[in-house]
């Protein structure tokens, strides 16, 4: 008993080390997902944003811009070369021309008041100074975007905190040719994009507080588990003499198991893996040795009309008898397997060719005298062959099946002997 202790002692602490270490890489993992997570969620907010000024924007050139009242907070743009940028109503309302840029300032400086979401509009070739790129990340995001790439987002720490980034690539649209012909807009050309900012507080907090969720709920799975390890020890150490017994009897078990799977389950006879098995020894030997070995294939005749006839239970009748009857004449050192179906196979070692006929030609004789269950007399065809210096088990036993394939030619209740190769 101290030694199965001691070695239970050792098997519980590597055990509590490899749980510690699996709830270390689920934590770990855990934590990376939940990151991952939420910045993806971050991206697709951002995307939504720049999704809906783009429509916006597409909706304000389509109309060839809108006009808005003027106000001390809403002046002319300056930027916008356009003879009928401002203009005067009947009733004497000064408006003013609001296209798809200057709309994008201003819906982004309501964004930044009320959600706190910056929006900036910018392009490597600026009409307007303030929409030039505000820092490297923006000019990378641009020369990306002239590269073939449609969008670019990432944390990043801005002069009001960290925020995550999302920013879109913009294209001249048909509609934009009709304030931008005179600067050679072309359709399709990339001309800068949007960067939408968003404060990253928000989604700190919530994956703080699921970080601090997966914390307690790691925590208390583990020290869960240990319990249930350490104090299932002690129930281990009292039935450890339970578990002896229960390893005597699953040892036996398993010999018995064994030699069920190398025996044909309906006739009691090895079937194909063991007779595999017992053939390769079997060359072997008689390549070492210098020994004789046969292969004889059976096949009985006509056997499926007895299925047929009278149903596989009968069928499985006749198998059992059959092999009863050839097991009447074959020496101890013979092995008879059932091969697949009706057909069978026995290994004659030192058995040369014109010994296995004989012994054949008995069987043969044997299966036609017997008077079967239901179906009465019933004949067997027979292939001889002999192991060959150049034999694999493969060829052995082709030859062996070609010969039983001949004897049936021949009309079948008869033996044939294979070529030499």
């Amino acid at each position: 008993m101290p030694s199965i202790t001691r070695h239970l002692g050792r098997y519980l602490v590597l055990l509590s080390a490899l749980l510690v270490g699996v709830a270390g890489l689920s934590y770990w993992h855990s934590l990376e997902t939940l990151a991952v997570h939420h910045q993806q969620l971050a991206r697709e907010m951002g995307r939504s944003f720049f999704k809906e000024l783009l429509i916006t924007r597409r909706w304000n050139a389509q109309q060839g811009g809108v006009y808005v009242p003027i106000t001390d907070e809403l002046q002319p743009n300056p930027y916008l070369k356009d003879p009928e940028r401002d203009v005067t109503t009947t009733a004497g309302v000064r408006l003013t021309k609001v296209n798809p840029a200057f709309m994008t300032r201003l819906l982004s400086a309501m964004t930044e008041q009320s959600d706190g979401v910056r929006i900036h509009m910018t392009s490597l070739k600026p009409i307007n100074p303030i929409n030039a790129p505000a820092d490297d990340w923006e000019r990378q995001a641009l020369v990306r975007f002239e590269a073939g790439a449609t969008e670019q987002a990432g944390l990043v720490t801005e002069p009001t905190g960290p925020a995550f980034r999302f920013m879109g690539r913009l294209s001249v649209e048909r509609a934009c040719l009709k304030c931008h012909e005179q600067q050679n807009y072309k359709e399709g050309e990339v001309r800068g994009g949007i960067r939408v900012s968003l404060p990253w507080a928000p989604f700190q907090e919530t994956q703080d507080a699921a970080w601090r969720q997966l914390t307690l709920l790691h925590t208390a799975a583990l020290a869960g588990l240990l319990t249930l390890l350490w104090g299932g020890a002690l129930v281990v150490l009292r039935t450890a003499r339970e578990v002896e017994q229960l390893n005597r009897h699953m040892k036996t078990l398993n010999e018995r198991l064994e030699v069920s799977a190398l025996t044909d389950s309906l006739t009691g006879v090895s079937n194909r893996l063991y007779f595999d098995r017992m053939l390769h020894t079997s060359i072997s030997q008689a390549q070492r040795y210098g020994d004789a070995l046969s292969l004889i294939m059976l096949d009985l005749d006509h056997f499926k009309r007895v299925n047929d006839t009278h149903g596989h239970g009968v069928g499985d009748q006749v198998l059992q008898a059959f092999t009863g009857v050839a097991q009447t004449q074959l020496r101890a050192t013979d092995l008879l397997a059932r091969w697949g179906g009706e057909e069978f196979v026995v290994a004659a070692p030192r058995t040369d060719l014109e010994s296995a006929l004989r012994l054949a030609e008995r069987l043969r004789a044997a299966v036609q005298a017997h008077d079967f269950p239901v179906i009465g007399p019933l004949t067997v065809s027979l292939g001889v062959a002999e192991y060959a210096s150049d034999d694999t088990p493969l060829t052995l036993l082709e030859r062996a099946d070609t010969a039983l394939y001949q004897a049936k030619a021949l009309g079948r209740n008869r033996v044939a002997a294979a070529q030499r190769p």
